[in-house]
């Protein structure tokens, strides 16, 4: 992908999928992230799915990405639309 494809994608995503997009990118040493990418299809394990949480609580706040919704969705654009529901309620 090209760096002028790229960064309209990312520029097209929500800040929130923005942030999850360099969460996965440090942690799978991938560019090409997409919203309909699943984390555990892009090469996300066990253990970074861990480390994922807790970027994501470290960023977003405690407890508005939990383990079960991770690996029940784990597709960028329904994880971040999950964070952004919880952060909204609070």
């Amino acid at each position: 992908m090209s760096e002028a494809t790229h960064q309209t994608t990312t520029e097209a995503m929500s800040p929130t999928e923005s942030a999850l997009v360099e969460m996965w990118r440090d942690l799978l040493a991938r560019t090409d992230i997409h919203r309909g990418d699943s984390f555990f299809e892009s090469g996300g394990t066990s253990l970074t799915a861990i480390k994922l949480l807790q970027r994501v609580e470290k960023k977003f706040g405690p407890d508005v990405l939990s383990p079960d919704t991770l690996y029940e969705d784990a597709r960028l654009g329904s994880l971040a639309k999950a964070i952004d529901e919880a952060t909204r309620r609070g």
